[in-house]
Order: C-alpha cells, then sequence, then structure tokens
C-alpha cells in the first residue's frame, strides 16, 4: 500500500509538470519573447540555444501528433536537427561546469533557467561525456556536478509543487469573487463581478507602488503572481482539451478574464516599476522617441476598459479623428518593447501581457481599416 502511494504520488507529479509544459503555446507575438529572452538570461546563447531545442521539439511533436501521415509522436528527428540538438547539450554541460566552479548561486540559477531542457536525452548526453573523461579528477568533477543538479532539480519541483498548491487556492478565490450565492458563474460577467474580481486582485493578489498588499489571514501565504498565471494557463488548456465537458467549456472564459484583469491591472498601475521605464521617460522627454499625448490618452481609457468595449471605442476614435492609428500603434509599440527587454523572459507574466497588447494592436488596425487577423474577441490562449 505504502508502495502505490508512493507510484501515485510520482504519477500526479509527472501530470502536474506536462500539464505546465503543454500549455506553452507557439503563438507568434511569444515568439518575440522567446527570439529576445537571451538579452535577459545570464547564459546568453547557451540558455537561449537550449530554449530554441525545447521548443522545436515540442512543435515538432504537436505537428506530428496532428498530422494524417500516420508516423505521429514516435517519429524521428532529421539527423541534421539531432546533431543541432547534440550540440546544444554539449553546451549546456559545459556552462553547468562553469558555474558550479563559480559558486552555487550561480549553478542554482542556471540549472533553474535550463529546467526544461534537462530531459533523458540530456543525460544520456551527460554519461557518455563522463565516459569520455580521460582522469579520474574529471569524471569526479561530473558525478559531483551531476549530483548537484539533481538535488537542485528536485528542490526547484518540490518549491513548485507547493507554490502552485498556494496559487491554486488563489485562483479559486479570485473566481469565487464573480460567482452568485450559490457558487455559480453567469457568463458572460457583467461590469460589477469584473470590478469584484479586479478590485481583489488589487488587494490581496499584487503590489501598487508604494502601497503593500492586503495582509493575508491566518494561515493564508503571499500569492505568487508568476504561479497564477501559469495554473490559469493549465486549467485552461485542460478545459479546452475536454470538449465534451460543457462545464469546463464554460470554465474558460472566466481564465481568459483573469489573465486579462491582470494585463489590465500590470499596465495600469505597475508599468514604472520596469527598470527601462525611467530611461524611456527621459528619451521621450528629449524628444529622441515619439509621443503623442492623445494616443497616450486613448491607450490608458482602453486598457482601463473591459475588453468587450474595445471595438466600440476604437471605431469612435476612428471616426472622430480624435488620434491616429499609427500613434496608437507606437504608443503600443513601446509598451511591448519595454515589456519583452524589461522582464525576465519566458515568464507567463510577460507572454500575458505581450499577448493582451497583440490581440489590442490587432483590434487597433481592424478599427481603422488595417490588415488586423481575424482574431477572436477573447484570443488570450489562441
Amino acid at each position: 500500500a505504502a508502495r502505490a502511494r508512493e507510484r501515485e504520488r510520482k504519477r500526479e507529479r509527472r501530470m502536474k509538470c506536462n500539464l505546465l509544459s503543454r500549455t506553452m503555446s507557439c503563438r507568434t507575438a511569444v515568439g518575440d519573447v522567446a527570439r529576445c529572452s537571451s538579452t535577459t538570461c545570464s547564459n546568453g546563447s547557451v540558455i537561449h540555444r537550449q530554449r530554441q531545442r525545447v521548443r522545436r521539439e515540442r512543435n515538432r511533436c504537436f505537428r506530428l501528433g496532428s498530422s494524417t501521415s500516420g508516423q505521429g509522436f514516435g517519429a524521428s528527428p532529421s539527423m541534421e536537427e539531432q546533431i543541432e540538438d547534440v550540440k546544444a547539450r554539449d553546451m549546456l554541460i559545459d556552462a553547468l561546469l562553469e558555474a558550479s566552479s563559480q559558486s552555487e548561486g550561480k549553478l542554482l540559477e542556471t540549472v533553474s533557467e535550463s529546467l526544461l531542457a534537462l530531459d533523458k536525452e540530456f543525460w544520456l548526453r551527460f554519461a557518455l561525456r563522463t565516459d569520455q573523461c580521460e582522469t579520474g579528477e574529471e569524471k569526479e568533477k561530473m558525478a559531483t556536478l551531476a549530483n548537484s543538479v539533481m538535488k537542485i532539480t528536485e528542490l526547484i519541483v518540490k518549491q513548485s509543487e507547493t507554490s502552485l498548491d498556494n496559487a491554486q487556492t488563489w485562483l479559486i478565490k479570485l473566481l469565487q469573487e464573480a460567482a452568485d450565492e450559490n457558487g455559480q458563474w453567469h457568463l458572460p460577467l457583467d461590469e460589477s463581478e469584473i470590478d469584484k474580481m479586479r478590485q481583489f486582485m488589487k488587494e490581496k493578489l499584487m503590489k501598487t507602488a508604494g502601497q503593500e498588499t492586503t495582509l493575508p489571514q491566518a494561515g493564508e501565504e503571499e500569492c505568487d503572481m508568476e504561479s497564477l498565471l501559469a495554473t490559469a494557463y493549465a486549467w485552461m488548456r485542460k478545459a479546452m482539451d475536454d470538449a465534451e465537458n460543457k462545464e469546463a467549456q464554460g470554465l474558460v472564459p472566466l481564465l481568459q478574464k483573469v489573465l486579462q484583469l491582470y494585463a489590465s491591472e500590470y499596465l495600469l498601475n505597475h508599468s514604472q516599476t520596469n527598470p527601462l521605464q525611467a530611461e524611456n521617460d527621459a528619451l521621450e522627454a528629449a524628444g529622441e522617441i515619439q509621443f503623442s499625448l492623445p494616443a497616450r490618452e486613448a491607450m490608458d481609457k482602453l486598457v482601463k476598459s473591459d475588453e468587450k468595449e474595445w471595438s466600440a471605442q476604437l471605431e469612435q476614435l476612428a471616426e472622430q479623428q480624435a488620434c491616429t492609428e499609427d500613434a496608437l500603434l507606437v504608443e503600443l509599440q513601446k509598451k511591448k518593447e519595454l515589456i519583452i527587454l524589461g522582464m525576465r523572459g519566458g515568464m507567463y507574466e510577460q507572454r500575458v501581457l505581450v499577448e493582451y497588447l497583440h490581440e489590442l494592436e490587432e483590434r487597433v488596425k481592424l478599427a481603422f481599416g488595417g490588415e488586423g487577423e481575424e482574431t477572436s474577441t477573447k484570443s488570450t490562449d489562441s
């Protein structure tokens, strides 16, 4: 019975890890984040190469799994891809060796950045590199590194499980703000229900400039927003995959609203914490960056509004010619650049913000007669 319980716990752990990894989408806007993530990584091209390898392999599996060729997920990568993968793994091993020779903190940082790349193929390559060592001292160094990396990985997984459990609790509380007295949701949410969710997020989940969040009650832990967003994405993907479950499908717009509210609240009250914001403001004041006050005010009004009001507001701006399409797009581009370059790459917080701005950009193009994509009104997870 004890062995059975241990197997069940391991199975649940694997399911959590797999669920999180499957929620990483391949949207073009997020591709911008992935391409820029190497600028914020301490290990530069090494981590970037590893992320490219993991992303390429995941995309290949999705593509083959949905194909009609009959190959499915068992199809093998080309010889060129295999060679590139070996090079990327060797670069990561070298980066880990260098980090371990510097400090434990540096090794922890490197492992954290490369966690998804530490798969079975990586450890097979690591074992081969160890066998190729010419001296006993080199083999001992590799063995010590392997032991350290495994301990750090186990620690990160345990911390992630604890953080995700806490995030699930907070996410449920946030969704309950929009429910009626019987715990039911009525879609679409009305303005008062959305305001309740926004107020709860403001007071309980997000810190504003110069103000702490409301102190947690006894037994509550502070919410980690990154974990909450990761949980929202995981639940949304699971609900979308279960097409026959109507109750699960009803959860999708609620979770999309959570992501939209986070993006709105960050852009309104937290963007000044971005380390590049002050530099951007100085360049605007000096006239080195294009600035339009009507466009800035219109953009702030849009961000404050619910997503379903965007189209009407933008059409009104276009009809009244209050500001130009180019001015609005410039404001959006500046916000995108600050988020991509000023936030740590690969995080869900960055992803939510970029997708939110990408959707708003498409709405601007459609309203002003540009060539916007035909996106849905709620495509946060498209």
